[in-house]
């Protein structure tokens, strides 16, 4: 049984490395084709489901590459797009890419020295702040609008059309929210920033391969911020990694971009562990990787918790140096090639794979948030404003508005 869970342990983060780097591939959709072949032959469960935590893990690691480097967020990575792109326009891109890697390995580190903790609070916690969430939601939609002391009715604006959006989508006949995420992070997030790169005649500078000393403090707020985010969407039903980081960030106001990859690269891992706990503390799947999970094992207890947590270290350890490397083979290839024609070719690479993955929908998805995510730059207002595209849903979800 070892040879077999550390055998599928590996293959998971080769199939992460290369899920978090291909934008439009997510774990999810992996998940629904690998194992039910690995289960054809005769894959042992506890062995399947160390590939599937592994997957999900690396994945998030990795998926921050094309991210800062490409500008080709998923939702879990779009508030990065930003803060990361401008680090590479500084020639910082591998440090931007450090910073969430840290992020991920130390929220990793306080999850399993926590973990303990978690086990007894977290059913406590769940139970308590359940029937407030609409409440949380709303009043951190209206915090992230009087926050704009300047440009209150443009960020009014950009909340209520990308909520529109958002519900436009919801429960969509056309096809499901999951997949509509590639358009619609990409649209918001990712093309608006190439857009504004190409306008404004941006170049990039020779990149720096050293990173440097991080301030602990920086290193320690960011980590907690990611650590309470991933608490909420550990627990809470329909709330992704972006919408918690937008509630924790906006409560504790710092605007600092260092902390911020931090926080974002801590969380987008440590929702992927706090799945598995999940399952075990409160009998509740929050993400599809976890699902598949329950669905794999005949029972989640605690010998399978460790199992799985065991696993996903090894697989941050392993995936958080070839991630480094991988980025320092991105940052030599955009160093040599210039900017205008790269963001080109990554406009246009990014349109066809949505037209490939989503079809006509999902392109009209794609130039629809577009022009929506070109709003808040052009009007210098925050862009988690755009998170009104899943906030608003929520709410009105959680009130009983839509179904």
């Amino acid at each position: 049984m070892f040879f077999e869970i550390l055998s599928l342990t590996l293959l998971g983060i080769a199939v992460g490395i290369f899920t978090g780097l291909i934008p439009g591939i997510h774990v999810n959709n992996v998940c629904v084709v690998i194992p039910e072949i690995l289960i054809l032959y005769g894959v042992p469960a506890h062995a399947l489901a160390s590939f599937i935590i592994s997957m999900a893990v690396t994945h998030t690691i990795v998926d921050f590459i094309p991210s800062i480097f490409l500008g080709a967020p998923e939702g879990a990575t779009a508030l990065s797009v930003l803060p990361g792109h401008r680090m590479l326009l500084q020639g910082k891109g591998m440090e931007a890419l450090y910073l969430t890697i840290l992020g991920g390995v130390w929220v990793t580190i306080t999850f399993v020295l926590l973990s303990p903790l978690l086990i007894l609070i977290l059913p406590l916690f769940y139970g308590v702040i359940k029937p407030y969430i609409f409440l949380i939601l709303l009043a951190i939609l209206l915090t992230m609008i009087a926050t704009e002391k300047k440009n209150r009715g443009w960020a009014f604006l950009v909340v209520l059309l990308s909520g529109v959006l958002g519900l436009l989508l919801w429960d969509n006949p056309a096809a499901s929210l999951t997949v509509l995420f590639f358009p619609l992070f990409t649209g918001l997030f990712g093309l608006p920033t190439l857009l504004i790169s190409l306008r404004e005649k941006s170049v990039i500078p020779p990149q720096e391969s050293w990173i440097g000393v991080v301030d602990k403090n920086l290193i320690g707020s960011g980590v907690i911020k990611s650590f309470l985010s991933s608490l909420l969407v550990g627990t809470l039903p329909g709330v992704g990694a972006s919408q918690a980081t937008v509630m924790v960030q906006e409560i504790t106001g710092k605007r600092d971009k260092r902390e911020f990859l931090i926080s974002v690269g801590g969380i987008n891992t440590a929702v992927a562990i706090f799945s598995i706990l999940s399952i075990y503390t409160i009998k509740r799947t929050r993400s599809g990787a976890a699902v598949v999970i329950s669905r794999v094992l005949d029972g989640f207890g605690l010998n399978e918790l460790v199992l799985l947590v065991s696993v996903a270290l090894i697989a941050v350890g392993i995936s958080s140096i070839l991630a480094l490397r991988i980025g320092r083979a991105f940052m030599e290839v955009i160093g040599r090639v210039s900017y205008p024609k790269i963001s080109v070719s990554i406009i246009g690479l990014l349109v066809f794979l949505v037209g490939f993955i989503t079809g006509p929908f999902g392109l009209l998805v794609l130039f629809t948030a577009t022009s929506l995510g070109l709003i808040a730059p052009l009007t210098r207002i925050k862009r988690s404003h755009l998170m009104g595209v899943l906030l608003v849903p929520l709410i009105l979800f959680y009130l009983g508005v839509v179904i």
